[in-house]
């Protein structure tokens, strides 16, 4: 379906009213891209009598009640309501989640009620979960794949939240907490595994610090250039980031500086890749974490691209995870679809 199609004349005045109460709602028409099937058609939205089904699969998707969408003048009313803190929120760049975090909950809900693993929660301690996070899962370093791998071990699905359409704004990172377990969201617009592992830390500290509670929502709005690590006026965004620090490597307040102040970014590629090999920590969290403390991103994301080289990018990588431990089974076709569209991947 193209955007095109979706803002042509439905001649179909129910969902007009309805798509119009939402967008006044702060879900832009654009993101029916994604909350409705293939089969919704032009066609199908002019027919008044598909306006019921296409009302409920809205109201699905949005956690939304549906008789309220019927009325002479639509309301949009949530099911249930969530304690949401919003954390990062950076100066001037607030955005509008209010889409996305109704999206990201539908999904959080449906990838959680496929995962066979019970919620263990994590230890406390960031030294205890990196020894065990090396452990369980063992390798150079502790990088993106075992960290992701070592969530999922412990119940704790972790997803990658697409491009949801055209002026839909997104966070860089989230965790919702479902009746059944927390659910880490990604969605930083970056292929960078360097960056995808520094969110993902984020969140597992926001777990094991208990910063989280049933049925509460955490939105890390932008984990931006500025606010890479310990920058952060609030407590639990700095408790978060040291704990994510020393997660990654192996001590607090952990910061580089190359030997060489004329060095290139390959020759800082090449020298976080050694230290990082020795050490046991990832040489792309290296090179953000230099050009975080430094000002030289530029030099930073250069060299976490040639030390990323050919593989893929992190979101495929994340969401390769997710449909490798879930149980397609236990979710309709329709869900699957939905959750193939949102997180830009497909089930194999």
């Amino acid at each position: 379906m193209t955007q095109q199609e979706i803002h042509a004349d439905t001649s179909n005045h129910q969902i007009d009213r309805i798509f119009g109460s939402l967008e006044s709602a702060g879900f832009p028409r654009s993101i029916q891209n994604v909350l409705l099937p293939e089969w919704v058609t032009p066609e199908v939205l002019s027919d008044t009598s598909a306006s019921l089904e296409i009302a409920a699969i809205l109201a699905k998707r949005l956690g939304l009640r549906t008789s309220p969408l019927f009325d002479a003048s639509p309301r949009v009313e949530s099911l249930r309501r969530r304690d949401v803190k919003y954390k990062r929120s950076i100066p001037n760049k607030a955005k509008n989640l209010t889409a996305s975090t109704a999206i990201a909950v539908s999904v959080a809900e449906s990838v959680a009620s496929a995962c066979g693993v019970g919620f263990i929660p994590f230890v406390s301690t960031a030294n205890a979960l990196r020894q065990e996070v090396l452990t369980s899962f063992p390798g150079n370093w502790l990088g993106l794949r075992n960290l992701l791998l070592f969530c999922w071990s412990h119940g704790v699905p972790v997803i990658y939240l697409a491009e949801l359409g055209i002026g839909v704004a997104k966070m860089d990172g989230m965790v919702i907490h479902t009746d059944s377990r927390p659910v880490i969201i990604l969605s930083k617009a970056s292929p960078l595994w360097a960056w995808q592992l520094f969110i993902l830390a984020h969140e597992v500290a926001h777990l094991a610090l208990g910063h989280v509670a049933p049925n509460e929502i955490l939105i890390d709005e932008e984990l931006s250039e500025d606010s890479y690590a310990l920058k952060d006026a609030d407590l639990d965004e700095r408790t978060a980031d040291a704990f994510a620090i020393e997660l990654l490597n192996a001590r607090p307040d952990a910061t580089y500086i190359p030997s060489d102040s004329h060095i290139n970014f390959r020759e800082l590629a090449d020298s976080a890749f050694r230290f990082g090999k020795n050490q046991h920590i990832d040489p792309g969290h290296i090179v953000l974490n230099f050009a975080n403390q430094s000002g030289k991103w530029e030099m930073g994301i250069a060299a976490a691209k040639v030390l990323q080289g050919e593989h893929p990018p992190a979101p495929v990588i994340i969401n390769e995870a997710m449909w490798g431990q879930i149980n397609p089974e236990t979710l309709p076709m329709e869900t699957l679809e939905f959750l193939g569209r949102v997180t830009g991947s497909n089930l194999e």
